[in-house]
Formats: structure tokens, sequence, C-alpha cells
């Protein structure tokens, strides 16, 4: 028999599996309709950030707008009734208005925390500068000025002098007469018939109020207010004395309320500010060689003033 003799690798072909063909997997693509939604949610959440960090700017930036905001001030005067108006407008509370003429002392009116407060005052004669100073209740404190020239009415000058005030007043048109007050208290009256007066009122020991108005031949009328002590200047005296061999000032000074401070210069040194709260001082300073010089101011608690030099030399 004729046998037909198969070779392995034949017969591999024809046992061996014939493997269908790969197919591609079929890729998810995400819809034109889930796209739109995706931005849609992305530019609404990122709307949504923007818009909160805007109103979180806003409110700091007003934040700090309103802590910068300073009061509002109209200073305007009236020629009418010769008064000066001071209207003050803030968007936090005025604890308190003060304001003053020249160097004068402050007048302070409680605010009590209003946003806005009026305040009418008279004008007096001359040339004259009105300071008003508003403290706000976060303390924060602003200063205005405004200068005010006014010819037609009387000029009135008042300085402290011992145990008075001196009082000058000056018009362009004749001046009928003053009164004076203190507190408040009975009106006293001063003829004066000149376009100029110059006198001196005895001040009530302590602290007062002096109240002064002048009128003119034409009753226009001027008006001022200051506070004056009633005190004396503390006394002040400096010698030279030898204290254990060595030449040296001596210093007394006494006043009948109380000293506060004593200022003591040598040779034009260092001013040395003493804080004494008493009666009484004595003190010593030794002098250097050659020519000295001792310059000593004393103030008692009214603010009065004694001042005294002496010069030594110590050869």
């Amino acid at each position: 028999m004729n046998q037909i003799l198969v070779t392995g690798d034949e017969y591999s072909k024809k046992t061996k599996k014939t493997k269908a063909p790969k197919v591609p997997k079929e890729k998810k693509v995400l819809g034109i309709n889930g796209i739109v939604i995706f931005y849609a949610i992305c530019t609404i959440i990122l709307g949504i950030c923007m818009i909160s960090g805007s109103v979180y700017a806003k409110e700091k930036i007003n934040e700090t707008v309103e802590a910068n905001t300073k009061p509002t001030v109209d200073i305007n005067r009236n020629d009418e009734n010769n008064t000066v108006e001071i209207n003050v407008k803030h968007i936090r509370g005025i604890k308190e208005i003060a304001y003053k003429w020249n160097d004068e002392d402050e007048t302070t009116i409680n605010g009590y925390n209003k946003t806005s407060l009026n305040e009418t005052i008279d004008l007096i004669g001359g040339k004259n500068v009105l300071t008003v100073k508003i403290t706000e209740e976060n303390g924060q404190t602003v200063t205005y000025k405004k200068e005010f020239t006014v010819g037609n009415l009387p000029e009135i000058k008042l300085e402290a002098v011992a145990n008075g005030v001196k009082v000058t007043v000056t018009s362009e048109d004749e001046i009928d007469y003053i009164t004076y007050s203190w507190d408040n208290g009975e009106e006293q009256k001063v003829t004066v018939g000149d376009t100029k007066y110059e006198g001196t009122i005895n001040t009530p020991k302590g602290q007062h109020i002096l109240k002064i108005e002048a009128i003119d031949i034409n009753n226009v009328k001027a008006s001022k207010e200051q506070k004056v002590v009633g005190d004396t200047e503390p006394t002040l005296n400096i010698t030279a004395a030898n204290i254990n061999g060595k030449l040296a000032f001596i210093i007394d000074a006494e006043d009948d309320e109380q000293i506060t401070t004593i200022e003591i210069t040598h040779n034009d040194g260092t001013k040395q500010v003493i804080n004494v709260n008493s009666t009484t001082y004595h003190g010593e300073v030794e002098m250097t060689q050659g020519m000295n010089k001792l310059i000593v101011k004393v103030y008692n608690k009214n603010g009065l003033e004694a001042k005294a030099g002496r010069q030594c030399n110590n050869e």
C-alpha cells in the first residue's frame, strides 16, 4: 500500500486554527452636548469666583476709603451778625470739636458721637486765625485753619499780668463803652469815648472765665471770652555763696500755690529741667573757673513764669 507521509510542517498547517482578524475596539467619543455642558459648568464656577473676589475686593476698598475719610468742615462768615458758623459732617461719630482764635485757649464742645454738628461763634476785630480741631469716635484728629479780617469791629486784646488782665481795645470808630463780667456774673461797665482803650481788670483768685464786650458809637459790638487765672508769678532769687570751700550759685524760689518745674542753664550749656511740685525750691549750682553765667526760669501750676539771671567771676 502506498502510504503518504505528511511532514510536520504541513501537519501543523492543517491542524493549526486560523485566528480571526482583530477588530479595533470602538473609541468612546464625548458627545457635543457633554462638551457644551462641561464648559458651561466651568464658566459658571469661574464667574462665581470672579464675583466673589470682586465683592471682597470692593469691601476692602470701601473699608480703606472709610478709614481714611476725613470730616468735612464748612467755616462760613456771617457779616450780618458778625459771627462765624462752623458746620461739621462725618461718616463716623464726632467725639468733640475744639476751636480757638490765634494762640488763645481752646473752647471744647462735646460731639456726643453725632455725625453732624453746628456751632456759631463771634467774630473778633482785626486780622485773626481761627483754628478748628475735630476728633472722631476712633480718636483720629484733623485740624482746619481759616483767616478772617474784620475792619468794622472793635479789636479786643487780653494780656495776663500779675493779679489781673490788661485789656486793650482799638476801633476804627469811637468806642462808646466796654462791659465785662466774671463767670457770667454781674456785668461791669466802663465808658470810653475814644478809638482806643487800655486798662487792667483785677482777677479773682483761681481760674475764671472773663467775658468782655466793646460797643462803638454805631452800636457795633465785639465780644471775647477767655480763661483767666488769678495768680501772681513765683518769687525767684539767685545769690552767690561759698559752699564747702567752693563758689556756687544759690537758687531759692517760692509760690503761694505750687511750683511745677524749674529750668536752669549754666554757661549756655544744656538746659536742666527739674520737676518740683512743691511751694518752695532750693538748689545749688557749682561754678567753674572764670566767668560764670546762670539763667533760671520758674513755672507755677497756673503757667505763670518768673525768670532771673546772674553772672559771677570765679577767679
